[in-house]
């Protein structure tokens, strides 16, 4: 290979401007010194770095010995470019690396570049940029030296938050109805309130709720017939010194509910506390209601039976099935009256 074909290859590689990384230096000294056809610089040579520009008059052919006589320092990222224009004269830029930092979920990354763009960074340190974070620069803005690139992470969430609306009720008075006897005619339904919040989270953090929608079913009224007129008592005689309010004992010690049945007896007939059994007396059990204990007796569907002395008892009172015998005038009373649940007020505790 003759010194003009080297020359012609080493000229046309020279005019593509070729990068060099200094960390070959080494090897690039070789390459320069045997191949280039640039071996003597007669006229100017044109050094570049950090934006202002120097020229030079050598004679040397080796780019690196040219920078070193000059006392340029290149860091091991740092890289140089070499062009020759139509005058002969040579062109060296220094292409300084430089630090940029990227900051993300609590971590920063710095990075040793010699240019580029910000999504260029980005893709270079890994770092994933989510359709919702936020990016301090734009992706196509050129980095520059010290430049802080920070991602800010912003996630969204919606969440659903419920609470009943408890529903009311309303009372229709019948006076056809006794006291005490109810019948549902609307079944009461709790309402519901659905509100969907959206809330902003930052890095992390929750940052802001908003209200997104409000949604309410309302509830159903329930409505409940009731009875307001005052059934007659089946024992009419109820002393002056019991006080009703709306049909039951306006004072009281406490109250029982269970099951009563109604008997008859010839009359004369005894009871086991030895008084009489007549209309006003009843049976029960003598551990749960003392006899001679003052009761008022009235049937959860209107039914009145009215004042009563515990007086006796039996087998259904003894073994708990029955609450309550009741005493009637007649067998035919006892069988119309037949099994009601009731409400025993008990006015005073007897003795026995």
């Amino acid at each position: 290979m003759t010194p003009q074909t080297v020359n012609t290859k080493m000229n046309k590689m020279l005019l593509r401007g070729k990068i060099v990384r200094a960390s070959v230096f080494a090897a690039m000294v070789f390459s320069v010194v045997m191949m280039t056809g640039y071996r003597k610089l007669d006229n100017s040579v044109f050094i570049t770095d950090n934006g202002v520009t120097k020229e030079i008059k050598t004679n040397e052919s080796d780019i690196y010995e040219i920078l070193r006589s000059e006392d340029y320092t290149l860091g091991t990222e740092d890289r140089v470019s070499f062009t020759k224009d139509e005058n002969n004269s040579g062109h060296i830029e220094i292409h300084r690396a430089f630090d940029v930092t990227v900051s993300a979920d609590g971590e920063k990354k710095r990075l040793t570049v010699l240019g580029g763009k910000v999504s260029d960074i980005l893709e270079k340190a890994d770092v994933k940029v989510g359709n919702t974070d936020k990016v301090s620069h734009a992706p196509d803005e050129e980095v520059t030296a010290g430049m802080n690139i920070e991602i800010t992470r912003i996630r969204y969430a919606e969440r659903k938050q419920e609470e009943d609306l408890p529903f009311e009720t309303k009372y229709i008075d019948d006076p056809n109805v006794v006291i005490g006897r109810e019948t549902v005619v609307t079944e009461g339904k709790n309402g519901r309130r659905t509100t969907v919040y959206k809330d902003t989270y930052v890095n992390g953090k929750l940052e802001k709720t908003e209200r997104v929608s409000d949604s309410v079913k309302q509830p159903v009224t329930e409505v409940i017939k009731r009875g307001v007129s005052l059934a007659t008592p089946y024992n009419q005689n109820t002393p002056d010194s019991v006080k009703l309010v709306n049909g039951v004992p306006e004072s009281y010690t406490r109250v029982i509910t269970g099951k009563s049945t109604a008997y008859s007896a010839p009359a004369g007939a005894g009871t086991a506390s030895g008084r009489l059994a007549e209309v006003g007396t009843v049976a029960v059990n003598p551990n749960v209601i003392p006899y001679g204990s003052e009761l008022y007796i009235v049937s959860h569907d209107g039914l009145v039976y009215g004042y009563a002395i515990a007086a006796d008892t039996g087998l259904g009172m003894m073994d708990g099935t029955v609450l309550v015998d009741l005493f009637m005038g007649s067998y035919e009373d006892s069988c119309d009256w037949g099994a009601h649940t009731v409400d025993i007020y008990v006015i005073s505790e007897g003795n026995g």
